[in-house]
């Protein structure tokens, strides 16, 4: 299957929460990420098209901000590979210029070397 992706995803070398921005509920922990999507591990099955409103947590201020703010819609949902979790991939969705940037600022200072 060919890749659809723009950008690769970047593991980071934190495991960020990331929280539903409607409850404040923790969802799970981002597990990689691009500009354009997330990979969450989480305990919860997600529905394919559910679409969320997101609050990924900071290890520390990127732009005078501890958060990126984003909503984002479940692509895919399936076992991890400890079958107490579930990876599910997020494709972002319109997200404001200053989340990006915040965004490839982080992948650029925290990312893990491949």
């Amino acid at each position: 299957m060919k890749e659809k992706r723009k950008y690769r995803r970047r593991s980071l070398v934190y495991n960020l929460q990331v929280a539903d921005r409607n409850t404040g509920d923790i969802v799970g922990r981002v597990a990689n990420l691009s500009p354009e999507g997330v990979m969450l591990i989480t305990t919860d099955r997600m529905v394919n098209d559910t679409v969320l409103k997101l609050s990924i947590a900071l290890p520390e201020k990127i732009f005078d901000r501890d958060r990126i703010e984003c909503e984002a819609r479940c692509m895919w949902c399936k076992p991890g590979e400890n079958t107490d979790f579930f990876e599910v991939g997020l494709q972002l969705l319109e997200v404001p210029g200053r989340e990006i940037e915040a965004i490839v600022a982080l992948i650029t200072k925290y990312r893990l070397l491949d």
